[in-house]
């Protein structure tokens, strides 16, 4: 899946009604997961990349993939968090 679309996933599942984000909590951590095996594959590109150019357009990608990421992650203990209170 391309990060643009994982992304997009990602917001609108940030977006929502608290009660609509409880019933998509598996639909969150798949996404989170893949988010991180994006992740993994982007710093291992930029690891193998000696053009500068190509370095920045990487690093913004993986600066974006990793703060969604770290969003998605917060939101899924917070949700953790209102399952266990119900």
């Amino acid at each position: 899946m391309k990060t643009k679309k994982l992304v997009r996933k990602m917001r609108a599942l940030l977006s929502a009604d608290r009660r609509a984000q409880v019933t998509k909590a598996d639909s969150l951590e798949k996404i989170v997961k893949k988010l991180e095996k994006k992740e993994v594959t982007l710093r291992e590109k930029l690891d193998g990349e000696e053009e500068e150019g190509r370095r920045r357009e990487l690093l913004r990608k993986l600066e974006v993939v990793e703060a969604q990421r770290k969003k998605g992650e917060k939101l899924r203990k917070e949700l953790e968090t209102l399952r266990d209170a119900e």
